[in-house]
């Protein structure tokens, strides 16, 4: 029998030879082992890629983010935004899957979340849906706060069709929201608070609760006495609104002062924000008395009022410690309440008749009726630096801005010089804004203002100024506009922008002549703009061009949105 002999390798793999038994044999074998190699290698660069990744992360700039910064950007991810300019929710929630999701990422972002108390001090509950279960991760939550001042937003759904309006008020048997079990055992365990928030609760409520506080949770103990940490609380937000509060008669009768909900304010209070129920369908005289020792103590003060007359101007006169003031006032609804007969009865009046808020900063107006301009006539603020203002009447047709801006002074040569910031929130009309801008005896820097007015009209307004006048608002460095609505000729406003600037040429180039305007800054926010104004500015005028190149002025623009570059033509 002839053995078979190994044909050569080189036969095999390159030159297409047969292979015989024994060829096989040891090719399979060959390759078995290479295959076996090529997995080890595999393997071992699949390590290798790993290991090179996690060497390559060391580089990122997100490991050298101090942990301070972390927790900032931490904070503002987790913040739940307020729903508009007039919504006092800012800091009081916080999104509670956006700060679990950040735990999970990484053991460094979880270690930076967990150390970061701030961010576990803020939580809100639904009363009475909060269950014994989510209030232990509520408690758990807050223990994570250690000792950073805790907040609670207490919140009865106004209108859920599950959910019956308290009517403690009434003096019947429960169950009531006061005595909600869940809600006591959050009081009692979650405690203390620095900042709390109660939304539809009504008045014989709030009473009830701090009742409840200040018997049965614990006490704090400071320098050798024993204070309550109610006392302590600095910041207050009581909305007043709800089915319940168009009953309970609590605000249609006077109180004495061992009843009335304001004598159970805290100590400390700093801070205190009051929506008024409407109580449209109550005619009678209401009552709101708030003691001058509560109110000399704040530094923030904001009231929503709805009754017509000037009651709150007898609460306005003690605020002379306010630094950041707001004033909500609808007077629509108020058409056949008896406080509209009322007079002004305040003591503080200055000799010319005005109440004077010397420490107020920063001011916030919503005014609807043409009663409630004549009232804020009486207030003046020599000390406001940034104003925020919105005028609104029945069917939408608003007050002038410039007269609610008259009533309080600011066209007079008294008015204050530390005045920088206006903003104008709602419809206005052109001449309207021009004729504002135009009476202000103050140095405005910054000036923000939605897209309502027409852009044209004002330009025009502008150009027939008498030669030689100067420019309204000389002073004004910084411009934001923002909503804009649609068809809005934008380019009409960036002509007015350029007729700011005194130019000429001179050699074939700009010279800007003396005198020299200050606008250098502008934002144009078209975040929630219709698609033909996007448009425009993808587009990029001329006159954009002139005023960002020749110029000099910055011109940005926020929401933007690349996809509309491709619908504009080159």
């Amino acid at each position: 029998m002839v053995q078979e002999q190994a044909t050569s390798l080189s036969e095999l793999l390159y030159n297409n030879a047969p292979p015989n038994n024994l060829d096989l044999s040891i090719i399979q074998g060959r390759t078995e082992a290479m295959a076996k190699r090529i997995a080890e290698l595999r393997d071992e660069l699949k390590d290798l890629e790993h290991q090179l990744q996690l060497h390559k992360c060391v580089f990122s700039p997100a490991r050298r983010i101090p942990t301070e910064i972390l927790t900032m950007i931490f904070g503002l991810y987790s913040a739940k935004p307020p729903w508009s300019d007039y919504d006092d929710s800012e800091g009081w929630k916080r999104d509670r899957k956006d700060l679990s999701t950040i735990t999970f990422v990484c053991k460094r972002w979880r270690d930076v979340a967990y150390n970061a108390g701030q961010l576990w001090a803020v939580q809100e509950a639904d009363i009475p849906h909060l269950t014994q279960k989510q209030c232990d991760t509520l408690l758990r939550w807050y223990a994570r706060a250690k000792g950073t001042p805790r907040t609670l937003a207490l919140r009865n759904p106004a209108y859920d069709f599950h959910s019956k309006p308290c009517e403690c008020y009434k003096q019947t048997a429960g169950p009531h929201l006061c005595s909600n079990p869940v809600l006591r055992r959050l009081l009692k365990e979650g405690a203390p608070f620095s900042r709390i928030s109660m939304a539809n609760f009504t008045p014989t409520c709030f009473k009830n609760i701090v009742r409840y506080i200040k018997s049965n949770c614990t006490t704090t103990a400071t320098t050798g006495t024993s204070q309550h940490w109610w006392d302590n609380v600095q910041k207050l937000v009581l909305d007043f609104h709800g089915d319940a509060n168009d009953n309970d008669p609590y605000w249609l009768q006077p109180q004495l002062p061992a009843q009335s909900i304001f004598t159970s304010f805290p100590d400390s209070l700093t801070s205190l924000t009051l929506h008024l129920p409407n109580l449209e369908e109550q005619p009678q005289r209401k009552f709101f008395e708030i003691p001058g020792t509560v109110l000399r103590k704040l530094v923030t003060f904001s009231i929503s009022y709805s009754w017509g007359g000037p009651q709150f101007l007898t609460a306005l006169q003690h605020c002379t410690n306010v630094e950041d003031l707001s004033l909500r006032l609808d007077y629509r609804e108020a058409s056949e309440s008896a406080n509209l007969g009322d007079q002004i009865n305040v003591t503080s009046l200055s000799k010319d008749g005005h109440i004077v808020l010397p420490k107020v900063k920063s001011l916030l107006l919503k005014i609807k009726g043409a009663s409630a301009v004549e009232h804020i006539g009486v207030l003046r603020f020599p000390g406001l630096v940034k104003l925020c203002i919105k005028s609104e009447d029945e069917y939408d047709t608003p007050q002038p801005y410039s007269n609610v801006l008259k009533a309080i002074g600011l066209f007079s040569p008294t008015a204050s010089q530390d005045f920088e910031s206006l903003r104008v929130v709602g419809y206005i009309e052109s001449n309207d804004l021009y004729h504002l801008l135009g009476s202000l005896t103050s140095p405005l820097t910054h000036l923000a203002t939605d897209a309502t007015f027409d852009p044209r009209e004002f330009l025009k307004l502008a150009l027939d100024a008498p030669a030689g006048s100067q420019n309204i608002v000389p002073c004004l460095r910084v411009l934001h506009v923002r909503n804009f609505p649609r068809k809005y000729h934008l380019d009409s406003l960036f002509l007015y922008i350029k007729s700011r600037q005194k130019h000429g040429k001179k050699k074939g180039e700009v010279v800007m002549k003396a005198p020299f305007d200050g606008l250098k800054w502008v934002v144009l926010d078209i975040t929630r703009s219709e698609r033909d104004v996007k448009k425009q500015f993808y587009k990029e005028s001329a006159t954009l061009k002139i005023l960002r190149g020749s110029l000099g002025i910055k011109v940005e623009r926020t929401g933007y949105q690349p996809e509309y570059e491709s619908d504009v033509p080159a």
